[in-house]
């Protein structure tokens, strides 16, 4: 019978998985509304991007804390992903700051409906 460390290791890769299909097809959807010219096309991106860029730097660090401290050995890619993946909510402007605002203004706007981003319209 595995032990709950097994389970847990299990769960954690689970997550990983699961989360960056999740980046990944919202990515996909919105490279496919902007080819497509899809009037939800910007609020996709701006989703993808704060999505997938702050997807990354959490599931790099919860597989590290599954790994321990030797995520950081030469032999461990973990250290220099982590390092690459914290660029990545802080560019182009930054989640936070720009992307974020531009979500609000998408959302703040009187003809902004819901369902166009989600194909419903």
């Amino acid at each position: 019978m595995p032990s709950g460390g097994v389970h847990s290791i299990g769960y954690a890769l689970a997550d990983a998985k699961t989360t960056i299909e999740a980046a990944r097809y919202l990515s996909w959807r919105a490279c496919h509304a902007l080819d497509t010219q899809s009037p939800g096309a910007d609020e996709l991106a701006v989703q993808a991007k704060i999505f997938g860029s702050e997807a990354a730097v959490r599931v790099i660090t919860d597989l590290m804390r599954v790994v321990g401290i030797d995520s950081y050995d030469h032999a461990a890619p973990f250290g220099r992903l982590l390092q690459d993946a914290l660029a990545l909510p802080i560019f182009d402007g930054g989640n936070m700051g720009i992307r974020r605002r531009q979500l609000h203004a998408m959302l703040m706007r009187p003809d902004y409906d819901p369902l166009t981003a989600c194909g419903g319209a």
